[in-house]
Parts: structure tokens; sequence; C-alpha cells
């Protein structure tokens, strides 16, 4: 005879302090996942800060105590590191995939912070560069195409730190800040020439950016692209080469410390590259 079993509906009801408790003990015992729960239910959205490298896990609270250290009278900070959003997306599981179709913003944030594909791709589609604001039909000729003039590297001067790219001389700078940077930049008070030389970057395979510095526009290339292009260009190469070599020996103290971790962090440039001076 066949056993049939009917499941009936039920329903668990706890207090917010006791659902917070739960989630602590379990958390305490290295279980993810009530966590996780919780946090896509009332945890702090900080995209901003996980594009930026700083990984928090907030969760609010009216007594942040029970769950972990207080950030403020209404937010527990209850774990911190990478590693952390690892954890979250590892406990997903399968249900990832739900989320993923959901678009919920805070997995977003999970997947920015454990996925470099994805970050890129973001930080690619969501990115506006303030050259495509620049009003390109303004200033369109012969038959809408942008007007080009030869750029002339003796035009411009020759000294240390310039470099020529797509025919473009542009001059080297090297940027203070977190592990530091070197762009290639490009001054120019007609926004004409701004367009155009743009253009011609885009042409090579790289992706200009344009800035207002005092009554100029700036258009530059990032590290990361300066850096693809060091790779197939020996000239480029080169002329980085010889400014790094120069900010090395004669630079500012904080010059010769931001160089100094450039050439540890590129290995396009061995130390050491002091020979490389004229």
């Amino acid at each position: 005879m066949p056993i049939r079993i009917k499941a009936r509906g039920w329903r668990q009801r706890w207090s917010k302090a006791e659902a917070t408790d739960l989630v602590a003990n379990y958390f305490k015992h290295g279980e993810w996942t009530p966590l996780l729960t919780m946090w896509l239910g009332d945890g702090k959205a900080g995209r901003g800060e996980v594009l930026s490298g700083e990984y928090k896990l907030v969760i609010s609270a009216k007594e942040p105590w029970r769950l972990g250290l207080s950030k403020n009278t209404r937010g527990a900070l209850v774990a911190t590191g990478k590693e952390t959003f690892r954890k979250l997306r590892e406990a997903a599981g399968a249900y990832g995939e739900l989320l993923d179709l959901l678009r919920a913003h805070k997995w977003i944030d999970v997947k920015l912070a454990t996925d470099d594909g994805f970050r890129a791709a973001y930080m690619l589609k969501t990115r506006k560069r303030n050259i495509d604001a620049l009003p390109r039909k303004m200033y369109k000729r012969n038959d809408g195409e942008i007007p080009t003039e030869r750029f002339s590297y003796a035009e411009d001067g020759q000294r240390r730190g310039a470099v020529v790219v797509a025919g473009v001389v542009m001059y080297l700078h090297l940027v203070s800040g977190r592990g530091g940077s070197l762009l290639a930049e490009y001054f120019t008070r007609n926004v004409g020439k701004t367009l155009e030389v743009a253009g011609r970057l885009e042409s090579a395979g790289l992706r200009p950016n344009v800035v207002r510095f005092n009554a100029d526009y700036v258009v530059y290339i990032a590290t990361t692209d300066f850096l693809r292009l060091a790779e197939r260009d020996e000239a480029v190469r080169r002329a980085m080469a010889l400014y790094l070599a120069e900010k090395a020996k004669n630079g500012t103290p904080r010059q010769r410390e931001v160089t100094e971790k450039i050439l540890r962090r590129h290995p396009l440039f061995p130390l050491p590259i002091a020979f490389l001076l004229p």
C-alpha cells in the first residue's frame, strides 16, 4: 500500500534580536549563508568603496554589537578584506545564478570584488569619458570629417619626456598616488585639435581621456593603455625608460619613490635602467 506524505506549510518567527544572534552564531562557526541572507536584506551597499579597493561588510542593526564592531550607532562592521566577498560568493552557491537574473545590486558588488573579468567589463561599460561629451559635430569639416594636420616632433621641441604616439607628440607625466602612475599628455586650447588628437589615438587602438586644466584641454593616455603600447612599440618603451631613469636619478624624493614603485611593478622596465641615460 503506497504511503502518501503531505507537507503542511509552517512559519517560524524570530524577533530581530533573536535572528541577529542566530546569524552571529552561525558566522562564528564558519557558516556564511545566513550572513549573506542578512546582508542582502539589511546590508549597506558600498560600490564606490569596492571599486576603490576598500572591502567592508557592513550591516544595519539597532544593536550592532551583536554582529561585530560598531561602525556607528546603526551599523555593524562584520568583516573586511577581499576574502570576505569571496566567502559571500561561495555561500550563495547555485543561488548566485538567481541573483544574476535579478540583477541584485549588492550581488553585483560581490562580483565586482571577486571577478576581475566582470569588473573590467563593468568599468568599460559604465565609465563615461569626458571626451564622449565633447561637441564633435560642431567641429566637423570636409564632408563630416574632422580636419587633420601633421604634428611635427620638432614643432613642440625635443625635450626629455617627449614621446610620439600615433604621430602625436605627447609628454610623460609622473603622478603621485596609491602606487603611482605614468601618463602621456597632450595640451591644447583648441577643441577641434583636441578631437583630432583623440581620434588619432583611438584609431591606434588606445582609449584617450580628456580633462580641462585651466584654459587647456588635456588629452591623456592612462598607464594601463600606455604600457600595452610600450610592449609592442620599442620607441615608446625607450622613451618611457629614459623618462623613468631620469626621475629615478634626478627627481624629488617623492618622484624617486613613485618611480621605483612603477619599475618594480612592471617587469617591462628592469632595474637598474640608469644606463639608458645618454
